[in-house]
């Protein structure tokens, strides 16, 4: 690689960097792959104060780990917010105030019951309530819906979680949980000016050759 072709590299990269950096998940655990967990079936009822979803507090009710009763969104496990009641589940994770943040999660449901619509709160969310129609659905079917919204910290910490709201044992689903920081409108100028940079100097490169 030539000295020009290095440093277009490098040039490239500081531009990249600020939303390379803006991306990491802040959920522990969001796909629920880490649990202690031994299966002797196809789901495993966690109670709330269960410590077995690591990063997680079931806080009230109880949830279904799913192992291999239906298909997850990402992994190996995903969670039905309605074990033997509604269940509630819940992370708190470091914020700086101010800044704007991502959820998303995937959303199915329970498809075994006639009870076709399933329901789910979260928090830190401005909408209600979130809807999720299992008709249609099987358990190799899911359907797997991603959902996301943005919230602006207010504190140094903030919490998220998940209410199941169905009123019985067939919830809702949900999977693969994400939350990252939203890139400031500094970096996508960064970027920009960086790959400006760039334009101009394989310009500027490509009229000394032609000369």
């Amino acid at each position: 690689m030539n000295t020009t072709k290095k440093w277009l590299a490098g040039l490239a990269f500081v531009a990249l960097a600020p939303l390379a950096s803006a991306a990491p998940n802040l959920i522990v655990n969001g796909s629920f792959e880490a649990n202690s967990i031994n299966f002797t079936g196809g789901f495993s009822t966690l109670a709330a104060g269960s410590n077995a979803l690591t990063g997680w507090n079931i806080t009230a009710g109880s949830v279904d780990l799913i192992n291999t009763y239906w298909n997850p969104s990402q992994g190996h496990y995903s969670l039905d917010l309605s074990g033997e009641t509604d269940g509630t589940i819940s992370q708190s994770f470091a914020t700086v105030v101010g800044q704007t943040y991502k959820v998303s999660f995937d959303m199915a449901g329970n498809p075994d019951d006639g009870d076709k619509v399933k329901y789910l709160q979260v928090g830190l969310s401005n909408l209600p309530i979130y809807e999720f129609d299992t008709t249609g659905r099987s358990h190799t079917n899911m359907g797997w819906t991603t959902k996301s919204f943005v919230f602006q910290a207010v504190t140094g910490q903030s919490t998220l979680h998940f209410i199941g709201s169905q009123e019985s044992a067939y919830g809702v689903a949900l999977d693969n949980i994400s939350v990252s920081a939203v890139p400031e409108p500094e970096s996508f100028a960064m970027l920009l000016a960086g790959l400006g940079l760039i334009g101009a100097a394989v310009r500027r490169k490509r009229n000394a050759a032609s000369v």
